[in-house]
């Protein structure tokens, strides 16, 4: 019983109003957003099963530049 009356003590108590806090606050945090993934299949020599491999935009972009850059340093 008591626990009861002491539980219903607690809920009463947090459901108090909230204090006024400035809106700016809340307002000002930007939220930040993950970054979308993008999945490819890439087939690897020699198997028959291709594999998915997930990157954002920019990995997927960085890569192609350091192979271009790699292919045009090998002539």
């Amino acid at each position: 019983m008591l626990t009861l009356l002491m539980s219903l003590a607690l809920s009463a108590a947090s459901t108090e109003a909230p204090t006024n806090q400035p809106a700016t606050e809340t307002a000002a945090k930007p939220e930040k957003t993950k970054p979308k993934l993008i999945c490819r299949r890439i087939a690897d020599t020699g198997s028959r099963l291709p594999e998915r491999e997930c990157r954002t935009q920019e990995d997927w972009d960085r890569q192609a530049d350091s192979t271009s850059q790699k292919l045009k340093g090998a002539k």
